[in-house]
């Protein structure tokens, strides 16, 4: 080959590398970055929510009492400013969340807690105290995983700031090698299903402001709506099944599975109707007091027990489970180490624990951060 063939096919090659560096790397540089602006100094603040529609998208936040639209492009990054400090793409945050599993194997470090219901600043100071987040909030648990067992919705005032930071931990941890895992309980699928009873009255005031229902804030065509539709009821980590309720005898004898228990909560229960689920034998099963979200059989169901939990245990194939659900002054133990309550009654706003769960070791740890080993 000549020496001018060979000039010619390093100019090629290099002139490709270029342009690979370019699709790569060059849209970052011409982003552009919509600033939201969450005050509460002078009236409420709330947001940002976020509409999706093809390559497009809206958002929707208040300020002061003040509502604010923009209509902007779905490659676009959001930075907000307020008690959730984050900047996210559009597109790439929505990947991310759409992509969710339910087993998960091979994780050394756990922290779980549960039913949050808008107590955002103890959630914060909890994850803070066991070193899970930094001061700054930013995720600090490297290759941990995080889960939060549903019902972050209802009762206070802070559910926004909470899912957002929640959001903002998983996209963090995903970069770390970490994860960051919320299931669905009860409370979150009665928003999902405009069943808005419990919502903190504040809530009411962004209905008016925004002129949009509450449950439709969280609809099928926004970014915090698909992401919700996404996410599991039911968890598997290593040998451990997480989920908000419990999984019962009944589940047990109608043949759940994991699997089928989150498939059927997505497609035939969330955005269903109740004479529709409960006209249907399955749904009715998973959807009320024996289901995975409503179940309270491993505290009030005398007849249990450590027979029917085995049973339990071998049929969803795992040692233990871990609930929310059911209020606790404290993480507890039950059945021989075979069940744990997580929920800790962080929804009073006063005080709250984390289960920890490191190599093996099961501890919990309060607001002083220090793990008191369960066994």
């Amino acid at each position: 080959m000549s020496r001018l063939g060979k000039k010619s096919i390093i100019i090629i090659a290099l002139v490709a590398l270029a342009i690979i560096i370019a699709i790569k790397y060059l849209p970052r540089f011409f982003t552009t970055v919509n600033e939201v602006e969450l005050l509460s100094d002078q009236g409420i603040s709330d947001g940002p929510y976020v509409f999706l529609d093809d390559e497009q998208a809206t958002i929707k936040w208040i300020s002061n009492d003040a509502l604010y639209t923009k209509d902007i492009g779905i490659a676009d990054d959001i930075q907000m400013h307020g008690e959730v400090n984050y900047q996210f793409n559009i597109e790439q945050l929505h990947a991310l969340v759409l992509n969710q599993r339910d087993t998960y194997s091979n994780v050394s470090n756990l922290a779980v807690l549960s039913d949050i219901h808008g107590q955002y600043d103890l959630f914060i100071r909890l994850l803070k105290a066991s070193s899970i987040i930094d001061s700054n909030g930013n995720w600090n648990y490297n290759d941990g995983h995080l889960v939060i067992i549903g019902d972050a919705f209802d009762r206070g005032d802070k559910v926004t700031e909470t899912l957002w930071h929640i959001l903002k931990l998983a996209d963090q941890a995903s970069q770390k090698g970490g994860g960051v895992h919320y299931l669905l309980g009860n409370h979150d699928i009665m928003v999902l299903n405009a069943d808005l009873r419990y919502i903190n009255e504040k809530y009411n005031d962004v209905e008016e402001k925004t002129g949009i229902s509450y449950d439709q804030l969280f609809g099928k065509n926004t970014l915090m709506g698909q992401w919700l539709r996404a996410c599991p009821v039911v968890l598997r980590i290593n040998n451990i099944a997480f989920n908000h309720a419990g999984l019962s005898m009944d589940m047990v004898n109608s043949g759940q599975t994991i699997k089928g228990i989150n498939q059927t909560f997505a497609t035939g229960i969330i955005d269903n109707n109740k004479d529709s689920i409960r006209a249907d034998k399955e749904l009715a099963l998973l959807a009320r007091s024996s289901g995975p979200i409503w179940y309270r059989g491993y505290f009030r169901d005398t007849t249990l027990t450590n027979a029917s939990i085995d049973s339990i245990l071998h049929h969803f194939n795992v040692d233990h489970i871990v609930v929310g659900h059911t209020s606790m002054e404290r993480v507890e133990v039950l059945f021989d180490h075979r069940i744990l309550a997580a929920d800790t009654s962080i929804k009073r706003g006063e005080k709250g624990e984390l289960l920890i769960i490191e190599n093996n070791s099961f501890y919990r740890a309060g607001l002083d951060g220090e793990k008191k080993l369960l066994w």
